[in-house]
């Protein structure tokens, strides 16, 4: 009795398939691991015949909301655009409906539609609900089910009927059981090989992988091999060479005394081995049931007596070749041999070939990977070391200049005291009285001598700067006092001028941590610029307190012309001058050094300096220190905190 007969007879007494309907889908459901599997059957109607739900299987959903997605199924849109039973048809591919998707709880749902019956004719559907679409080891996998289900619900259907007709003979039995276990053994097989692709996964190397394939097959009953690709073969037919293989050692040994040569040193040559070259050609799974031609080919020429031998030795009757991918291309051919092979064998195979290919190409990749991460590294350390040479000759050089720096400035200012010496003396007329024409050169000569050597104090004072910026000798100092110290010093620069000084410090100062030498330059500087610029008459205030934040703050302000808001921004960048807010006669008293080293003294011990001003009314320069007992790493206040304008006291 054909297949469709036996289906309608099954189809009379549905109630007694239930739960053969049942058992199918929830194995294929547990072997494909996805949301939802269902099979439709065609049942008669008015309208003619149309799919209907036979059973589903949802996993992942809760037993609450099964009779929901009954229903759901029930009116599924996607069913009536499969085709007329009893018509041949491939699968089918369609988004899954947003209500079934809410049912199911997942977004980004795919369903495959895959036909269950014979060769000729269509009599259900398999529909499986995945997330994305479907890959086509997942594609095969699912065939493989549909096939599986068909073999097991073809046997139950001639099962039920022989037995309402009482014919069950022992032929029939035996019949039914091969059927049976051909189903079950299928459903273990592709399950089997299902794991082993996942543990392919895990690999990250060509050759663990080929030894994760052969220890897989060897697992369920295959004997296998994987000849790969030769390197640098590009030709349509390269040659393969023997990777690796199932074979005991002893069975290796004993194939090797009957072939005289090593398997490692065999080479397959497609032109030579059709069974291959078919494989390349074709690109898709070969089964043969002629081992000893198979092997002819796959281990070279060989004469009768050496077939004979190996076929004693391996015992092998079917072989099925599969192409393994990577890079676009067929980059080993994955060979399979038993002495009995299934029907669903070659198509379960070919789905454990495509995971395979997936796991090269992955392997393929992190090598990649690993290969560029490797030359990265490498030519980082290359240009670190590049760099660190081009830093030392740099720092060399730069030591060398200050060095220089600070041996010409000294020699330079040696004749030049003797000269100033000299030129004050004859001034002083104690070698004699001068005309006054001479009096006055040599007053022009006084002055541009005391210019010069305003420029090789600043100098000597830069050099001695950067020779000793790393070696600051910290201690608690009272920066009140300080400020008294440098107001001494520079006292006649303001008596020169006319002008006054005045210096406050606030009550419960803190002491700051710093380098006394290093603090009292940064206040004479500062006192010397305010000096520079102060107006005839003028005044000079100097204010000492504790600020905010485990900080000493320290303010200079004079009453001069002030600062154009255009130079605020460079005022401490090293030989830059203010140019035209400098008064003509003050013009040339510095190289513009003085406050690049204040900037760079009160920022190497962890400070900050700022500067506000308005022309005509004066400039305000404010820095701040840390005290003595901050926590280290404080920060300290920023200098933009102060007003952008300052107008100095009455």
């Amino acid at each position: 009795m054909e297949m469709g007969q036996r289906w309608d007879a099954a189809r009379r007494g549905r109630s007694t398939l239930d739960r053969a309907f049942d058992a199918v889908v929830r194995d294929a459901a547990g072997i494909a691991g996805v949301a939802l599997v269902e099979l439709l059957v065609a049942r008669q109607g008015e309208g003619g015949a149309r799919w209907e739900s036979a059973a589903f299987s949802a996993p992942r959903l809760a037993r609450t909301r099964r009779n929901e997605l009954a229903r759901e199924l029930a009116r599924s849109p996607a069913v009536a655009d499969l085709p007329e039973p009893r018509r041949r048809a491939g699968h089918r591919l369609a988004p899954c409906e947003p209500a079934l998707a809410r049912l199911l709880g997942e977004n980004g749902l795919q369903q495959v539609f895959l036909p269950v019956g014979g060769e000729r004719s269509v009599l259900g559907w398999l529909r499986v609900v995945r997330d994305g679409r479907p890959t086509r080891a997942a594609l095969a996998t699912y065939r493989a089910l549909a096939r599986q289900i068909s073999g097991r619900l073809e046997a139950e259907a001639l099962r039920r009927e022989l037995a309402a007709r009482h014919r069950v003979t022992a032929r029939d039995v035996d019949r039914e059981k091969r059927a049976l276990a051909t189903a079950s053994r299928a459903k273990d097989t592709l399950a089997a090989l299902n794991l082993a692709g996942m543990h392919l996964m895990v690999e990250t190397e060509a050759q663990a992988i080929h030894a994760v394939i052969c220890r897989e097959l060897l697992r369920i009953g295959f004997h296998a091999a994987v000849l790969a690709r030769e390197e640098g073969m590009d030709e349509p037919r390269p040659r393969f060479r023997w990777a690796v293989s199932t074979f005991s050692p002893p069975l290796q040994a004993a194939v090797e005394r009957v072939l005289c040569v090593p398997l490692s040193s065999l080479r397959v040559d497609p032109r030579a081995a059709p069974l291959v070259a078919r494989v390349l050609r074709e690109g898709r799974t070969v089964h043969s049931g002629q081992a000893r031609a198979a092997a002819r080919q796959l281990f070279g020429g060989l004469e009768a007596a050496q077939l004979r031998k190996l076929a004693w030795l391996l015992a092998f009757r079917h072989v099925v070749l599969a192409p393994l991918r990577c890079q676009g291309r067929v980059a080993g051919v994955l060979v399979v041999a038993r002495e009995r092979v299934h029907r669903s064998d070659p198509a379960a195979i070919d789905a454990f070939a495509l995971q395979a290919s997936i796991a090269l190409e992955k392997a393929r990749l992190f090598s990649e990977l690993r290969l560029h991460q490797a030359r990265l590294e490498s030519e980082v350390e290359r240009r670190t070391r590049e760099l660190t040479r081009a830093v030392a000759a740099l720092q060399e050089l730069d030591r060398r200049k200050d060095n220089f720096l600070a041996n010409v400035s000294h020699e330079l200012r040696t004749p030049l005291v003797t000269v100033l010496g000299y030129t004050d003396l004859l001034l002083s007329e104690k070698l004699g009285p001068l005309p006054a024409q001479q009096r006055e050169i040599l007053r022009v000569v006084a002055s541009s001598g005391k210019r010069l050597r305003s420029f090789i104090d600043e100098l000597l004072e830069l050099s001695r700067w950067e020779l000793t910026r790393d070696r600051l000798a910290r201690a608690p100092a009272d920066l009140g006092e300080l400020a008294r110290q440098a107001a001494l010093s520079v006292a006649p620069r303001f008596e020169e001028r006319g002008a006054k000084l005045r210096v406050r410090t606030g009550p419960r100062t803190p002491l700051v941590l710093a380098d006394r030498d290093r603090v009292l330059q940064v206040l004479t500087n500062l006192l010397l610029n305010a000096a520079r610029y102060v107006a005839p008459g003028g005044c000079v205030r100097v204010a000492v307190a504790g600020g905010a934040r485990g900080e000493v703050a320290a303010s200079v302000v004079d009453d001069g012309q002030g600062i154009p808001p255009e130079h605020l921004q460079r005022i401490f960048d090293r030989l830059y001058q203010v140019g035209d807010a400098v008064r003509p006669r003050d013009r040339g008293d510095g190289l513009g050094l003085g406050l690049a080293i204040v900037k760079a003294i009160v920022e190497a011990h962890g400070g900050s300096i700022g500067v506000s001003s308005r022309v005509g009314r004066g400039t305000r320069f404010r820095f701040s220190l840390p005290a003595a007992g901050a926590p280290p790493g404080a920060p300290p206040a920023a200098a933009a905190r102060e007003p952008a304008v300052t107008t100095p006291p009455g």
